[in-house]
């Protein structure tokens, strides 16, 4: 059986990015909201978890998840994918029914965190993370994050490399870029969700929504490219870290290197190359684009 809300999550359904810069913080975890994607059914919250406990994370939003919006609505959770490593956790969470055109916030509650420790002689041990409850306040009604991208600076970008291991570190987190914008293509749509700014590094999120009979994959070494600068003149080396995709859509997150300039206030950032299936006349062509964003970027926290 699919997951909840996975049939209902198509470009011909998006009603629409959210964009948020919410982060809640308890013991020695960082939870964070980074977009809000409309459906008209429901809604996808793609959440992130950094953690300085030792150990693989897990989670259960069908458990440990709860939302009302201001009204004092509740919604029922449940997950789409999740990616889990040591100290980080990406998880997709489908809420439904979708918050109603009068909601101005939502309100999450974030229980159950676990991360198993392994124990002497193998195997492992499931302990729960320090700080009980990570409580995240989404405003469904924020500012714009759009603006026009800076000047591209002259030359080329700087030469690929593979993404270091781990990308995203607790110890390293500073705050979160919230982005929330979205380009259309024929029976596809590009979502741009958040930028998180690391002491070194950054690391960039999006979705690929797709209608039947295209599928959409993420973003890997060889297939689909992403390019981004500034408008201080520096262009940025961008790898992906990792990338999830289901019928219908697909998730990337990119590592960019070296850390954003603390001096800039716009980001362009364009991708090309989207892989994709399904599409005319060979089936095989990469997603029409390319997509080009302006991104408005606030001084560091």
């Amino acid at each position: 059986m699919p997951a909840p809300g996975q049939e209902r999550r198509r470009q011909a359904a998006l009603g629409g990015l959210v964009p948020t810069g919410a982060v809640a913080r308890a013991g020695d975890t960082l939870a964070l909201a980074l977009v809000v994607e409309v459906h008209p059914e429901g809604a996808v919250l793609p959440l992130l978890v950094l953690s300085d406990a030792p150990g693989l994370l897990g989670w259960d939003p069908s458990q440990g998840l709860s939302v009302r919006d201001d009204a004092g609505r509740e919604y029922e959770a449940g997950a789409l994918a999740q990616q889990a490593g040591l100290g980080a956790l990406q998880t997709a969470a489908w809420i439904e029914p979708a918050p109603p055109p009068d909601a101005r916030s939502l309100r999450l509650e974030i229980t159950g965190l676990m991360r198993t420790a392994v124990a002497r002689g193998g195997g492992g041990v499931e302990r729960p993370l320090a700080g009980d409850v990570w409580e995240l306040e989404i405003d469904l009604v924020p500012g714009r994050t759009a603006v026009d991208p800076p000047p591209e600076p002259d030359g080329a970008g700087p030469e690929g490399r593979p993404a270091r291991v781990p990308a995203r570190t607790y110890g390293g987190f500073r705050d979160l870029v919230p982005i929330g914008q979205a380009r259309m293509a024929e029976g596809a749509a590009v979502c741009l969700w958040a930028l998180e700014r690391y002491e070194d590094r950054a690391v960039l999120s999006f979705g690929t929504l797709a209608d039947e009979p295209l599928r959409v994959g993420p973003v890997t070494p060889g297939a689909g490219t992403v390019e981004v600068w500034d408008d201080r003149g520096h262009r940025y080396a961008v790898a992906p870290i990792h990338g999830a995709a289901r019928p219908g859509w697909s998730e990337t997150s990119l590592e960019i290197a070296p850390a954003i300039d603390p001096a800039a206030r716009a980001l362009g950032v364009r991708l090309s190359g989207l892989p994709c299936e399904g599409a005319p006349p060979s089936g095989g062509e990469p997603l029409a684009g390319p997509f080009t964003f302006g991104v408005a970027v606030p001084p560091p926290a």
